[in-house]
């Protein structure tokens, strides 16, 4: 097990991706693998006949024959003898080496060279300039053996999605604003950061920024799957917590007792999201301790964790003792613990080893409930509505199956950004009108959120013909915004939301294809913010034409958007800081001496 920062860079750093085993006739390939780093080139000239894939699959077949969850593989001398070999060297019986956290970030896929060897050649010189351009990859042995769109998610593409030339991909959901953010400030000034609150009765506490998965759409990932040197130059406030929220028990516990004192200090707020990057690749002993510190928050309700390690390739995280964390938190305070767990498809959902978590999770009552990025390209396909419709029935009734809540759908955040990557909103809203058909779905497996989330806050998508927005198509500057309007009757009020996205003809090009908006106060109100949309627009293209950093104009920006959200009607939180009467090293430092 891998307990800490200084483990995992233990396994990380060694990994060099230009040396291979020089092989010696008649070495056995034991003694090849007695010493030296073990790796994906290290082993491809050892495979003889066969693949990396035929290895990867070799050892999931062991791994999941042992637990009587699938059948033994046809036995190949040269696979177990690799098997045998790496086990050996990572102290870890054979038959488990593929739920061993060692084995899975040492044969990540990290490198160009390495999808060479994984025979996913197409893809090397694009990913080779995306990494160079300060991106990083990881895909891990497991997500490799899902299918070829499944692996698509883990592939980088694109250099500039955050090289802050797409602004809007820094922060999809804006999550790291300075009218978002909770911070605590000590006597001396400085700012750390505690976590984020959107919305008065949540904080979403983002407990470290690393994750070895890799997802390249990640709504962090100008912060995740980004390097800090390419970060430093491009966001250096970004960079600023990138480098605080390390796997640093120290740090990470502290920040959960400062966010604490923050959070009894407001009544409103009952629940905290954990988050990060990916909060279980801190040990469980650490988690605890995390845990431990959000007991103490006294108004809290629920307690949340957003995780990609049920179903994307860290199952073995969640192992009983884990489990019981979770289950001590509710027995010891009454309280809710919830798994919100990231999945890509059916593929995932329906692995035997996403099974053994779910179980787990399960014997001690802990519910799992879904969130679903809908993607480009990978779950979705704008040319092939009835083949998205299918993928997405098959998704939420494998999770029907296995007893998992389908809660969420989110619309790709960077759709924005590109016309590549944009899941069409009207096309999202036809997709899951399927999903709303009763004599054919069962309610227990549809999505109950269908949601566009962006940096105004939640919408919730209805399906088509049902969805009602004003829209407005610039041909010229190639985009479609659509003005979403929300009424509320506890207070009245009516709020719009605005969205847009690259204009795609065939797809959103159709002036007349959204219901009319009869309601006159509605309408009045929709009027008031195309206006000051249009004035937003031309502020921050005025702004974008000056001599200003990349930092520096998102700043501004902000501000701009501020004064507009105001207009629109959208509330945000007071996030007032977390003031401290002494300088944060002391506080780090008697948290060190009283451990």
């Amino acid at each position: 097990m891998i307990s800490t920062q200084h483990d995992i860079e233990k396994i990380i750093n060694p990994v060099l991706p230009d040396k291979a085993y020089n092989i010696k006739r008649g070495e056995s390939i034991s003694e090849k693998i007695s010493s030296g780093e073990i790796n994906i080139n290290t082993i491809a000239p050892l495979l003889k006949d066969n693949s990396l894939i035929d290895f990867f699959s070799y050892t999931r077949a062991k791994y999941l024959s042992h637990h009587r969850l699938a059948e033994k593989p046809a036995f190949n001398k040269t696979l177990e003898d690799i098997m045998n070999a790496v086990g050996k060297r990572l102290k870890r019986s054979a038959n488990e080496l593929w739920s061993s956290q060692e084995f899975q970030l040492l044969f990540r896929a990290t490198t160009a060279e390495h999808l060479a060897l994984l025979g996913l050649s197409e893809h090397v010189e694009s990913v080779r300039q995306v990494i160079a351009s300060g991106r990083i990859m990881s895909i891990l042995p497991y997500n490799l053996l899902m299918s070829p769109m499944t692996i698509k998610k883990y592939i980088p593409t694109r250099s500039e999605k955050f090289s802050g030339n797409w602004r809007h991909s820094m922060d999809p959901y804006g999550l790291f604003r300075k009218m978002t953010k909770v911070v605590a400030i000590d006597k001396n000034g400085n700012e750390i950061y505690l976590g984020t609150r959107k919305f008065d009765y949540a904080v979403l506490a983002n407990i470290t920024e690393a994750c070895y998965i890799g997802c390249d759409g990640c709504y962090k990932g100008s912060m995740v799957r980004t390097s800090l040197a390419a970060l430093e130059k491009i966001y250096p406030e970004y960079a600023k917590i990138k480098k605080q929220l390390t796997l640093e028990e120290n740090k990470a516990v502290i920040q959960a007792r400062l966010l604490t004192s923050w959070l009894n200090k407001h009544p409103e707020v009952d629940t905290i999201v954990i988050s990060g990057g990916e909060p279980t690749l801190f040990s469980n002993e650490t988690l605890r301790k995390i845990v431990a510190e959000y007991k103490k928050a006294e108004h809290v309700k629920v307690l949340r964790m957003c995780t990609s390690s049920v179903f994307q390739g860290m199952w073995y995280r969640i192992d009983d003792e884990l489990v019981d964390i979770f289950y001590d938190y509710e027995k010891s305070t009454g309280k809710q613990f919830y798994i919100n767990a990231h999945v890509t498809d059916e593929f995932q959902l329906g692995a035997p080893e996403a099974k053994i978590a779910i179980d787990k999770l399960a014997r001690r009552g802990i519910s799992v409930h879904l969130q679903l990025p809908v993607q480009q390209g990978i779950n979705f396909l704008r040319d092939d509505l009835a083949w998205s419709t299918e993928k997405l029935k098959r998704i939420s009734q494998q999770a029907y199956y296995r007893d998992v809540d389908p809660y969420k759908l989110i619309i790709d955040m960077h759709s924005p950004s590109h016309s590549d990557i944009t899941v069409p909103l009207e096309d999202f809203s036809k997709v899951i009108s399927a999903l709303d058909s009763h004599q054919q779905n069962s309610d227990h497996w549809r999505f109950r959120a269908p949601n566009l989330l962006t940096p105004q806050g939640n919408d919730y998508i209805y399906p088509y013909p049902h969805f009602s927005a004003y829209k407005e198509i610039d041909k010229k500057a190639g985009k479609v915004t659509y003005f979403i309007p929300k009424v509320s009757y506890s207070p009245r009020s009516i709020i719009v939301h605005t969205y847009e996205e690259p204009l795609l003809p065939g797809h959103n090009d159709d002036k007349h294809s959204l219901n009319k908006i009869s309601n006159k106060d509605i309408n009045k109100k929709i009027k008031e913010v195309v206006r000051a949309y249009h004035t937003l627009t031309s502020d921050i293209n005025r702004l974008e034409r000056t001599n200003l950093s990349k930092e520096q104009k998102s700043r501004e920006a902000e501000q701009l958007e501020s004064r507009f959200f105001q207009i629109a009607g959208i509330e945000c939180s007071t996030n007032e800081p977390l003031i401290l009467n002494e300088s944060f090293e002391s506080v780090y430092s008697a948290a060190k001496n009283k451990k």
